[in-house]
This record gives structure tokens, sequence and C-alpha cells, in this order.
């Protein structure tokens, strides 16, 4: 277990190591390049297998439905709190700092670290449970409610449904969407995927893991005490109350018990890095969402240890 996160927190030092090192493009230049290719070939290719694989019953929607509820529940909480504590303790906080900070409270890095975890812990057979997770569930909810969100902290004058039509468009470009819902189809069909394809995506998935992490480690940014003082109350929701949230739902829906734990662990992962482009596209305060980003992918090597015992 400790083996598994020495190694993906090797990868990550690496990733911050690159932005120090002359003549190479700059970190956000590859971030940037990483995402595009994770995003519209790798997690394609390892979706369709994976999701082809995946076992036809209840967890179909206990997984996606788990990732709502917590998600959810997690952006309610740290509204409710941030609300609160801008008329007492962060009085000087403004709406784009508060909206950038709940999003990251709100939203867990299920694929660039849950994927890479959760199939170094719990097997290449639990990789379905990741790919479900972000998929059907936090990655539409990032662009309809994230972006609902991001836009009232901006101060849009736009109408809701505006924001929502805007958000369908960018969901409906998205192709890891397509790969889950061409997954399911062969999946609920029985239909075998040709040996070729299985060996062009078990490649896509070995690839994926560690270019995640290393592109997770050059979005990391060393973050102020003014910062980490902000931010505490964000990290103990994303961290704490998130998996505590999924373990509630995992005794409602009675999950099995190895799926439970996967599930619980994959909700405590910490702030999603793919905030940063509707953050930075609404324009809102990137620098202390890059800190939480930075200070919940630090404490979860922790924290999630701490849950894989539990």
């Amino acid at each position: 277990m400790q083996t598994v996160f020495a190694a993906y927190l090797t990868l990550i030092l690496l990733g911050v190591i690159w932005r120090f090192i002359p003549n190479l493009p700059s970190a956000s230049t590859m971030r940037n390049a990483i995402s595009a290719l994770v995003i519209h070939i790798l997690l394609p290719l390892l979706t369709i297998s994976v999701i082809a694989k995946a076992p036809l019953h209840a967890v179909l929607w206990q997984i996606p439905l788990t990732g709502m509820i917590v998600t959810i529940g997690c952006l309610l909480l740290a509204f409710l709190w941030y609300r609160i504590g801008r008329s007492t303790i962060f009085k000087t906080m403004n709406d784009q700092t508060m909206g950038s900070i709940i999003i990251g409270a709100a939203w867990c890095n299920a694929t660039y670290l849950g994927l890479p975890l959760i199939t170094g812990v719990f097997g290449d057979s639990m990789a379905f449970l990741p790919v479900m997770y972000d998929v059907l569930a936090l990655t539409p909810l990032l662009w309809t409610l994230g972006v609902v969100v991001a836009g009232y902290a901006r101060g849009d004058s736009g109408t809701t449904m505006e924001r929502m039509l805007h958000a369908a468009k960018r969901i409906i470009t998205l192709p890891p969407i397509y790969a889950v819902v061409i997954g399911l189809i062969l999946r609920s069909n029985d239909i075998a995927l040709p040996g070729f394809v299985l060996q062009v995506s078990d490649i896509a998935g070995k690839a994926v893991p560690p270019i995640m992490m290393i592109s997770v480690g050059m979005a990391l940014t060393l973050p102020t005490l003014t910062s980490v003082f902000i931010l505490i109350p964000a990290i103990m929701i994303r961290l704490f109350a998130a998996p505590a949230m999924a373990f509630g739902c995992v005794m409602l829906f009675s999950i099995d018990q190895q799926i439970g734990n996967a599930l619980i662990m994959e909700s405590g992962m910490p702030t999603m890095v793919l905030t940063v482009a509707l953050i930075d596209m609404y324009g809102l305060d990137s620098e202390i969402l890059s800190h939480l980003i930075a200070l919940t992918t630090i404490c979860s090597f922790i924290t999630l240890q701490l849950q894989s015992f539990a």
C-alpha cells in the first residue's frame, strides 16, 4: 500500500521539478497538452474498455448517484460555511474567491489521481469505478452546476437557462461521455471487443496514470499562510466530509464491501485539477484554487492511507 502511494507521490514530485528545469515548455503549456491528450484520446479508449468489462448491476446507478450526492453535499456545506465566514472571520473575501473555494471543495480529482490510486490499491478490475464516478457524475455536474456557481460568483447578468445551454454545449463535446455510452451499449449487449482494440486500450490505460500524476505535480503551487488559514474549512470538507458522505451512501444503498471501500476512497480524493479550467474561463480566483489543489493533494497522501486501513 505504502509503495503505491510512494510511487505516485514521486511522479507528482517530478511534475513539480519540471517547472524548475530551464529551456523546457512551461508547466501550463504541458498541462494543457496533457489534458487534451488524455481527454480526447487516452481516456476515451480506456473508458470504452473498462465500461465494456464492468459489472452490469446496481453499481451503474449507485456509483454516479453517490458522486452526485457527495459533490452537491460538499458544495452546499462549503457555501454555508464560507457564507457565514464572510460575516465573521473572512470579511475581506470577495465573491470570486468564495466561488473558487466552494467549487474546489466540492469536486474531487476522480480521474487524474483517483484512477491510478484506486487501481493501484484495489486492482485493475476496479478501473471502472473512477471512470463512472467522474464521467457520469462529476464532469456533467462541473459543466452544469459548476458553471452556474461560477457565473454567479463572477456576477454574470445572463439567465440560468443561458448558462445551462452554454454548459450543455460544452458537455456534448467531451469524448469520454460518448465513450461511456459506447461501453455501456457493448456491455449490455454482451458484445466482446476485438483483441486488437483491447490491446490498444490496455496500452492507453497504462499510459494514463503516470502522465496524470506528473500533470498534477505541474499544477501545484506553494500556498501562503493566509491562504492556508482561509482554506482549512475547504480542506476538511474535501478530505473528511466527502468520504463521510460516501460512507453514508454505501450504507444506504447496501453497496458491495470492496466497491464501497473504493467508493469511499474515491470520494476522499483531493480537489479536481480540471476545476482550474472552469475558474480560468470565468475569471475567478485561480491562485486560491491552485493553493487548495496543492494543500488537499499533499494532505490526501495521509488521509487516503488512513482510509485504506479503515
